[in-house]
């Protein structure tokens, strides 16, 4: 089984030590910022991925039931990437990730649309996952992979900038 990287349980404080030992010369911080980049660039892949696919199953008329899933799903990786670098802690609770993104984009742009509507998505991808009574509409898919492409395309300046 392969190890967990270590830096993903990167928290402020951490960051917070490797900046003093980097001004010290006790790290080289480019090394390990190099290294977190990877792990943002990798989640970017993944919400990319996720995009694309609820696009296809949207094109050919496909569960749009997995569109919401999947395009929601874009919003959580990219989000979660440009929290990791921009903030230094690496959350997976999507609630928590979502308040983490609104105070992320209220400090970098001064606006926190895009976080309360990922949280609307999120919503609504909980009740097309768990509620058999729920009609997704073709306007409502093409909605979520609308705002699924401005959140990854917000949090690859975001990753790209640290």
């Amino acid at each position: 089984m392969m190890q967990k990287n270590k830096l993903m349980e990167l928290t402020p404080d951490k960051w917070g030590l490797l900046v003093y030992l980097n001004e010290h010369d006790a790290v080289d911080l480019t090394t390990i910022k190099r290294f977190m980049t990877d792990i943002a660039e990798s989640r970017l892949v993944i919400a990319e991925d996720n995009l694309s696919v609820a696009e296809k199953l949207l094109e050919i008329g496909l569960s749009n039931r997995t569109v919401i899933h999947k395009s929601y799903y874009s919003m959580y990786h990219a989000a979660r990437s440009a929290v990791y670098l921009q903030m230094q802690i690496d959350v997976t609770r999507h609630r928590s990730l979502v308040d983490k993104f609104k105070k992320l984009l209220i400090r970098k742009f001064g606006d926190e649309t895009l976080a309360k509507q990922m949280n609307v998505w999120r919503m609504d991808r909980i009740k097309c996952d768990y509620d058999l009574n729920v009609e997704v509409a073709k306007d409502m898919c093409e909605s979520a992979i609308s705002d699924a492409s401005m959140i990854i395309d917000v949090c690859k300046s975001l990753v790209e900038e640290f």
